[in-house]
């Protein structure tokens, strides 16, 4: 499956040109056509752009059929409704008229959110060095439940110079998420288990500042960017809002 990202990561460089696109404001007071990370088919040959706007720079001409991912939007400009589009097969973003789009319906959800709480660091830079994952508080909660975020097989484990007690489930593809500083296991090593059934508490093991859930994706040792804002509240069950290749 192919990238989709919400409405705060969506103004990044463009696959084909173009870094530093603008974000404009989505509208408010109406219904809206789409929602984000909804499946959209261009209905005719399209063209998308760098930003709303007629006078806007070409990104690339979608055939009709052609399946894209609601990103942004919608905002208008020049007399036409605009969304953010991440057409799929061609892997590129850009905005495209409302008229000459129509749904296919939504995506896939690929991973869920753990934990109900709020991000309190994000995956990337974090100091000297670098998160590769996501820490979600729940007021200093320790058993606050955790939840599988896909189906998998469950392993527990201990790293007494990290994670503490942590949880991790293997899944398709040599993919894993990973829960760690837990309190606590529902889990035992080789059990199967379901999206959102419960595995483990939150706790402060391992090397932790305070309670919470450090939260990994890898696929073959190699760390998946998780999105989220520090701050953001988040909810167990809820649309992890990527696609990860593979799943």
């Amino acid at each position: 499956m192919t990238r989709k990202l919400n409405r705060r990561t969506f103004g990044k460089a463009l696959g084909t040109a173009a870094a530093g696109l603008a974000v404009p404001a989505a509208l408010s007071g109406s219904a809206s056509a789409f929602s984000d990370g909804e499946r959209v088919e261009a209905t005719t040959n399209l063209n998308t752009r760098e930003q709303p706007g007629t006078e806007s720079p070409v990104v690339a001409t979608v055939s009709p059929g052609e399946v894209g991912e609601i990103m942004n939007g919608p905002t208008t400009e020049d007399g036409y409704t605009w969304w953010g589009v991440h057409w799929l097969d061609r892997n590129v973003w850009g905005w495209s008229v409302e008229r000459y789009l129509a749904s296919t319906g939504s995506a896939e959800t690929d991973i869920v959110w753990p934990m109900n709480g709020y991000i309190t660091s994000p995956y990337g830079p974090r100091g000297s060095g670098y998160h590769y994952g996501v820490d979600i508080g729940h007021n200093g909660e320790i058993g606050t439940p955790i939840y599988a975020a896909r189906a998998g097989t469950a392993y527990t484990a201990y790293d007494s110079g990290g994670y503490g007690n942590y949880v991790y489930i293997v899944h398709e593809n040599g993919y894993e998420t990973e829960y760690g500083h837990v309190n606590s296991f529902a889990v035992s090593d080789g059990q199967s288990v379901s999206r959102g059934q419960h595995i483990a508490g939150m706790g402060d093991s391992g090397n932790s500042t305070g309670p919470h859930l450090h939260f990994g994706i890898e696929q073959n040792n190699d760390p998946k960017p998780i999105p989220g804002s520090d701050g953001q509240t988040v909810s167990a069950g809820g649309a992890i809002q990527r696609d990860y290749s593979g799943l």
